[in-house]
């Protein structure tokens, strides 16, 4: 009998504890895509993913900064001044209006003074990337991994983020 009431009692407690998950799940909807939040998913637009295909590319220069491979930095260079040049077609085309990036940052794609003063700027730091990776290619030449990397971080800061500073949402 005491055996009978110990089955009884385990198989109570197994049917609280089943019921619980059951009801609650610890949380399970989530882990299978169920939740109410919506993840960050990026748009892919034409200028996101030219900003992507410089990211790639400078990720790699600085890998190959950091190895000593100087042809690859050369050859990463090359690809962001390629990339450089796009910019302005990219992001202010020919005869068409601005994409919808423009209006992200809190700026009217209807309003041509605002456009100009972006564009002015879109066109100094386009200008600035395509020079800074022209120079990184020329001291790579040298094979100095120390004043490559500074040449880098130099773009970067000089650029790329002072770019970024004037032309992304701010959080």
């Amino acid at each position: 009998m005491k055996k009978v009431n110990q089955i009884c009692i385990v198989v109570f407690i197994i049917t609280i504890i089943a019921t619980g998950l059951t009801t609650h799940g610890w949380q399970c909807s989530e882990a299978f895509g169920d939740s109410s939040k919506t993840p960050f998913v990026q748009k892919s637009t034409p200028t996101s993913s030219l900003m992507r295909i410089i990211n790639s590319h400078t990720a790699k220069m600085l890998e190959a900064i950091m190895v000593g491979d100087f042809n690859t930095v050369i050859k990463k260079s090359n690809d962001i001044s390629k990339a450089g040049n796009a910019i302005m077609r990219m992001f202010f085309p020919e005869g068409k209006q601005v994409d919808q990036w423009f209006t992200e940052i809190g700026k009217d794609p209807d309003n041509p003074e605002a456009i100009k003063l972006m564009k002015d700027d879109f066109e100094k730091y386009s200008n600035a990337v395509i020079e800074a990776s022209g120079n990184i290619a020329e001291i790579a030449k040298n094979k100095n991994i120390a004043e490559t990397y500074e040449s880098f971080e130099a773009m970067l800061k000089d650029a790329c983020f002072a770019c970024h500073e004037v032309s992304r949402a701010k959080k």
